[in-house]
């Protein structure tokens, strides 16, 4: 029975991400949200998952953090924000490789203080914009933005999700596990870049990085100074949530509370505008992998998947590399932060070296793919709201070996500082 219950389970997964993988599969159009929510709906289905365990399985932590944000940066797009901020980066830039160089150096030092999930929020549509004002290809530079966030989100416990799990479950703190991960990040980003400048060379040599002159974006200076006060206060927020003891996604859902009032002050019947722009499909997305991945880890499929990678069988002692490679692998399975939630179990809690090998290695893997990280699968469907797509394979040529590479040098400075 135990068998059977692994089977359908491991079917069901094989399923749900052929579906992910190659959303237009013959007589299939499934996006990414209704792929993982089909998954999520046959574990319960086939009786892998319980229906009431479902809301114990769905991270709500999560799904408030993203939908918070996505309400901030509706109150941006609103008050003409990213059409400033595009303009600034264009003039500045004077070339699409130095275009390149200051969004992923931005985006990293900001998703090093900030959640990296909103700081692909804000930026991919700021992104976007530069690259229409300068006829430029945008699927570089919003790969540049994927990369860099994840890259630079690994410096601090508040940069990702995973992160922040682990410096609380292993309990490490803010500045021992900066003190061994900005070295890692500082030797990737330039890494992430060469390899985009070498494959995208083509579309970052062609032409000047002039922007056309378009009309006013229509800024609204009382609603901009407001959204990007609160913008502010949200960040800070972040940084210190640990501090003031505040969950992250109490602070996203106030700040994205304050941002819709702010839109709806102009008309009330804003809030229908604002429901239009809320990316549904990256929340659906997320509750349909968190119940896939319940059905996984109660199924026994990923004690089974856990046997097969050196110091996990029974017995055995992970080491470094161990975790580094088990990490990378199920990232790139069941996304980065469900992968930590599912290894943190199996670790010592007194090892700090393989804690912090599991949040590099989860961070960095999730470069691999466009569902090995919550802030890929945000900058795809966030794009795909504006007409960019990204193709699952294409995107993996590039990703593998900026993963694979930067993985080494994690596991090379873990090693020599652990």
């Amino acid at each position: 029975m135990v068998l059977n219950t692994v089977l359908v389970a491991a079917a069901i997964f094989v399923f749900t991400y052929a579906l992910i993988s190659f959303r237009n599969l013959p007589g299939i159009r499934a996006g990414r949200g209704a792929a993982a929510a089909a998954g999520g709906t046959l574990m319960v289905l086939f009786g892998i998952v319980s229906p009431g365990d479902v809301p114990g399985l769905i991270n709500h932590d999560v799904i408030l953090l993203l939908l918070g944000m996505m309400m901030l940066v509706i109150g941006l797009e609103f008050s003409g924000f990213f059409g400033i901020v595009s303009g600034i980066l264009v003039r500045h830039s004077g070339n699409k490789v130095r275009l390149l160089a200051y969004v992923m150096i931005v985006c990293a030092v900001l998703s090093a203080i900030a959640l990296n999930d909103a700081i692909v929020l804000i930026f991919t549509p700021i992104v976007i914009k530069c690259c229409r004002s300068t006829n430029a290809n945008p699927i570089p530079y919003l790969i540049g933005v994927m990369f860099s966030a994840n890259i630079g989100s690994l410096i601090t416990p508040i940069g990702n999700p995973q992160n922040a799990y682990i410096a609380s479950e292993a309990g490490i703190p803010f500045a021992d596990f900066a003190m061994h991960t900005i070295p890692v990040s500082i030797l990737c980003l330039p890494v992430a870049f060469l390899l985009i400048c070498i494959i995208f060379r083509k579309n970052l040599t062609s032409g000047p990085c002039v922007g056309q002159e378009y009309p006013d974006p229509g800024v609204d200076r009382i609603r901009l100074r407001a959204t990007v006060t609160i913008t502010l206060g949200a960040l800070i927020g972040f940084a210190v949530s640990d501090m003031i003891g505040i969950e992250t996604y109490v602070i996203a859902m106030t700040a994205g509370t304050a941002a819709l009032a702010v839109v709806m002050s102009k008309s009330p019947g804003n809030i229908v505008w604002v429901a239009k722009k809320i990316d549904w499909g990256v929340l659906v997305f997320f509750i349909g992998l968190f119940v896939l991945i319940g059905g996984v880890s109660g199924s026994g499929l990923l004690d089974q998947i856990a046997s097969l990678f050196p110091g996990f069988g029974e017995g055995e002692t992970p080491s470094v590399v161990g975790v580094t490679i088990f990490s990378a692998i199920l990232s790139n399975l069941v996304s980065n932060v469900p992968a930590t939630v599912m290894i943190a179990d199996m670790l010592p809690a007194g090892d700090m070296a393989l804690w912090l090998a599991l949040a590099a290695s989860s961070t960095l893997a999730g470069n691999a793919t466009l569902i090995g990280s919550a802030a890929n699968v945000i900058v795809t469907e966030r794009s795909a709201a504006d007409g960019i797509s990204f193709d699952f394979w294409k995107f993996a040529l590039i990703g593998i070996p900026v993963a694979s590479i930067t993985l080494l040098i994690a596991a090379g400075v873990l090693i020599l500082t652990g």
